[in-house]
């Protein structure tokens, strides 16, 4: 008994290692420098447990998609108190959701590189990782009901999330972007604010 949970911890362990070497990989050398050698040698293991636990390249990527350490979770973005959240007015409650998601974002270094590399990259695995980041989105919608779906909203949310990417993968190029200083809190309250302006009484008819 003792030996077997020697051996299952070593394996959480080495499993754990591995994902997080894709994050590192994948942050500084981007999808094409991606490779199983060079993940299993940031990880320090032998590159044969990729396939013994992962059963190869793409389900390891998927794995770290899934981590907290490169998406947030609908949890995250919603915050400490949902019920506030769920007492906003929809166009409020649409705003909520994109100031919470700079917020993790911005916590995310990697994750913003990663993002960075994907605007010059595009194969199966990039395609991939774009599912965690759709299906938190629909959760974080359907936790909050009051939102009223329609194309038009998909329209919205797509032109404001590629907008906020854009912020943020500036925001690790360049300190200034047309005037907003992207390094001082002061600068994020002023997209904040835009925010807000942009969405509010979206859904008035």
């Amino acid at each position: 008994m003792v030996a077997k949970t020697i051996q299952f911890d070593r394996k959480a362990i080495t499993k754990k290692k591995l994902v997080k070497a894709v994050g590192e990989v994948l942050g500084r050398e981007g999808f094409k420098g991606l490779g199983v050698n060079k993940i299993a040698k940031a990880a320090g293991v032998d590159k044969v447990l990729v396939y013994r636990y992962f059963g190869g390249l793409p389900k390891l990527i998927g794995e770290y998609s899934r981590t907290v350490d490169f998406w947030p979770t609908v949890d995250e973005l919603l915050g400490p108190d949902p019920d506030r959240i769920r007492q906003l007015q929809p166009d409020q409650q649409l705003a909520e959701f994109f100031k919470s998601f700079i917020v993790a974002l911005r916590k995310r270094p990697v994750t913003q590189d990663i993002l960075a590399w994907e605007l010059i990259e595009r194969n199966d695995l990039t395609r991939a990782m774009e599912d965690i980041r759709v299906r938190t989105a629909l959760e974080y919608f359907d936790a909050l009901e009051e939102i009223p779906y329609d194309n038009n909203l998909t329209a919205i949310v797509a032109l404001m999330a590629g907008a906020v990417l854009h912020m943020i993968i500036q925001s690790r190029i360049s300190r200034h972007f047309a005037g907003i200083d992207l390094e001082s809190e002061k600068g994020w309250d002023r997209i904040n604010t835009a925010i807000d302006l942009l969405l509010g009484g979206i859904f008035t008819n």
